[in-house]
C-alpha cells in the first residue's frame, strides 16, 4: 500500500478482512493503519455490527503495540459513531479495550517473576557489564527487570484509564 493512495474500503469487514491479512504476515503497523483510516473514514458514519469489530481489533492491535494516542483517537471517533444509535457498543468496546490492557499488565508481571526465577540460579555467573552496573546504579536485576518490562505496561494501562 503506498504512502501517498489511501485506499478506502466500501465496507468495514473488507478492511478487517485485510488488517487481519496483514497481521498474518506480521504486518501490524499497516494494519493498524487500515483499520485507522476505517474508523476515521467520513464514509463509515452510520453504526454498523461490523464496525464494533473493526474497533474490536482496532483496539488489540492498539494495546499491542502500546499506541495509546491511536486508541484514543478511534473511542474518539467510535463515539461520535454510535452516541445516538448504541451507545452500548461503545460501552463493549471500551470493556474489551480495558480488560486486554488489564491482561497485558497481568503478562508484564507474570514475565518479569519468571525472569527473576531465572536469574536467580546461584550456579550462573554475573557476566562484568551486570556486576559494573549493579555496583555502579545500586539496583538490582529485580529492579531492571522491572522497569524494563512491567512498567511500560503499567504507564500504557495508566493512559487507558485515563
Amino acid at each position: 500500500m503506498s504512502r501517498f493512495h489511501q485506499s478506502t474500503f466500501a465496507k468495514p469487514e473488507n478492511a478487517l478482512k485485510r488488517a487481519e491479512e496483514l497481521i498474518l504476515v506480521g504486518q501490524k503497523q499497516p494494519a493498524l493503519q487500515v483499520l485507522h483510516e476505517v474508523i476515521t473514514s467520513k464514509r463509515h458514519r452510520t453504526w454498523q455490527k461490523s464496525l464494533e469489530a473493526v474497533m474490536m481489533k482496532y483496539m488489540e492491535l492498539c494495546v499491542d503495540m502500546r499506541k495509546g494516542r491511536f486508541a484514543k483517537e478511534g473511542l474518539v471517533q467510535y463515539r461520535i459513531v454510535c452516541q445516538h444509535v448504541n451507545v452500548s457498543s461503545l460501552e463493549e468496546v471500551i470493556k474489551h479495550f480495558l480488560k486486554l490492557a488489564t491482561d497485558r499488565a497481568d503478562a508484564a508481571i507474570e514475565a518479569a517473576k519468571e525472569v527473576a526465577l531465572s536469574v536467580a540460579d546461584l550456579d550462573e555467573d554475573m557476566s562484568p557489564e551486570d556486576l559494573m552496573l549493579s555496583f555502579v546504579t545500586g539496583d538490582t536485576d529485580k529492579d531492571r527487570t522491572d522497569r524494563e518490562l512491567v512498567t511500560p505496561c503499567f504507564k500504557f494501562l495508566w493512559e487507558t484509564y485515563r
